[in-house]
């Protein structure tokens, strides 16, 4: 038997299904766990000891191209070649496999559509079986949308279709291939016929290998990769089971303590999201200490622990983390106490219960805060203050307060206001993406980077501040961010969640 050296991957779809992530990369460049589905396939070959790749591109396929040559120079003794399908708009992967008949006909080599994500050992397997040809299958689960295969009463595969009911089907596939040079001869002479002679422009691959498997011609055996991680990704869903699947982030009962972002992760506006006090009470047994964080300045702690409390998730003032106790811990360190405050009475108490005077005349320093209390009085005075020489600080920069009604402003625009009028931006900005806000309670209860997950709503927050402190991290869309922001951006969350109830799957 000899054994392919080489593998295609058709990939020249535009993924519409995907939009708008796909608005600007093609679907096999979207990301699942911060890597590229290509990124997978590719690695995956590679480390099978395969030598070379062939990738169909189409649309974008400029960066195709760009991901599949960087992946090919992370190995010494592994090429990639891109053969490019012009007319993708109009066109299914039987075109596509059709383009490089001229590379492989009557030469074995692996197929896989290039919106699957699967662990190595996938190809791995497909690569130690005993037969021939083989599909890689996966008797434990079955879907609707999903290729079935049918097998024969010597376990050989009968025929591929996504027609097929749970009872009919032998298992589903995965669109994983491994074909012997008589059958890849065989597919390209198929190919040829339904292609240039009948047509099938818009055929799919698995039609030409159905006619050849019912034809009896052949023996491809089944391979069950049941244990193995795969996800075939059509749609936003399909993502969201890929992102749980093959998300980094382990088991959040060997952690020591979780951090959880308020606005938007556990409750929006005044609703506590689903799922939410289940999660908590299941960290809580499992000894795990739970915190709360919040930017939003315009309550104090006892204020958010009774918030909670009323939620139906239990909670003290010290469990509360706020953007606050950064400009107190300042404050005190330089040794003023003559301050003016722009922000609510509630946030104006608590800086008045340290020994600060938040009203002072001749000021040394004016803090900005959420201030939903503001009022031009307030605004005029800071403004005032800072041009005769006080230090301008803000609470924390975020530009919109999440809530059930929809984003509003927060300290950041109020924060915008007055540096437009001072023409100069502050000179300290505390809270989320600062590492800072989380260090001292660190260092309090010993906890190390490792021993800790930040959970969030917002990527240029809470999840930034995680990148930067070295943790890790889950992102929930039920706030400010959304899947498209997550592809998006440089940082990449250990999970990316639907919501917070999704965590329960982790403990």
């Amino acid at each position: 038997m000899t054994y392919p050296n080489t593998a295609v991957i058709l990939a020249a779809g535009i993924g519409s299904r995907l939009r708008p992530i796909t608005l600007r990369k093609p679907k096999c460049c979207v990301t699942v766990d911060g890597t590229p589905i290509l990124t997978y396939q590719l690695r995956a070959y590679a480390e099978a000891g395969l030598d070379e790749a062939v990738v169909v591109a189409g649309y974008l396929a400029e960066k195709t191209r760009a991901l599949a040559e960087g992946v090919a120079d992370e190995y010494e003794d592994f090429s990639v070649t891109v053969v490019e399908n012009e007319v993708y708009a109009n066109t299914d992967n039987m075109y596509s496999l059709s383009l490089v008949e001229p590379l492989l006909d009557g030469e074995p080599f692996f197929l896989s559509n290039g919106d699957v994500v699967f662990d190595p050992e996938v190809v791995e397997q497909l690569a130690d079986a005993d037969a021939d040809s083989a599909i890689a299958c996966d008797t434990s689960l079955f879907s609707e949308e999903a290729m079935k295969v049918t097998a024969d009463d010597h376990d050989c595969i009968s025929s591929i279709s996504k027609e097929y009911t749970d009872s009919e089907a032998h298992a589903v596939s995965i669109d994983v291939y491994r074909f012997s040079g008589l059958f890849s001869a065989a597919l390209f002479d198929e190919i040829e016929r339904s292609v240039e002679r009948h047509g099938e422009y818009g055929g799919w691959t698995e039609l030409a290998i159905d006619r050849l498997l019912k034809s009896g011609r052949f023996d491809v055996d089944p391979v069950d990769i049941a244990g193995a991680r795969w996800v075939e990704i059509d749609n936003l869903d399909d993502l969201t089971v890929a992102d749980r699947t093959f998300a980094s982030l382990g088991s959040l009962a060997e952690k020591q303590a979780v951090f959880f972002d308020l606005d938007g992760t556990v409750y929006l506006g005044d609703e506590l999201i689903a799922g939410a006090s289940e999660v908590v009470t299941g960290l809580r047994e499992a000894g795990v200490d739970v915190f709360f964080l919040s930017n939003n300045s315009s309550r104090w702690k006892p204020g958010y622990a009774e918030k909670l409390r009323n939620l139906g998730i239990s909670a003290t003032p010290e469990s509360i983390i706020l953007s606050t106790d950064g400009v107190i811990s300042y404050l005190e360190s330089v040794g003023t106490d003559e301050t003016f405050v722009v922000g609510t009475e509630a946030m104006r108490d608590a800086i008045r219960e340290r020994g600060f005077a938040v009203e002072s005349d001749d000021p040394t320093h004016v803090v900005v805060g959420f201030d939903t209390e503001l009022s031009y009085e307030k605004v005029r005075r800071a403004t005032l203050a800072i041009h005769d020489g006080a230090e301008f600080v803000l609470a924390h920069p975020d530009a919109v307060c999440p809530t059930d009604e929809g984003p509003i402003p927060d300290c950041g625009s109020i924060g915008a206001l007055v540096e437009t009028a001072v023409g100069r931006p502050p000179a300290h900005v505390f809270g989320k993406p600062n590492p800072e806000m989380l260090l001292p309670t660190m260092e309090e209860y010993g906890y190390e980077p490792e021993d800790v997950v930040v959970v969030g709503d917002r990527l240029e927050t809470e999840l930034r501040m995680a990148d930067r402190l070295g943790c890790e991290s889950v992102c929930v869309l039920t706030g400010d961010a959304n899947r498209a922001d997550v592809e998006a951006s440089d940082i990449v969350p250990s999970l990316v969640a639907p919501s917070i109830a999704t965590l329960s799957e982790n403990i």
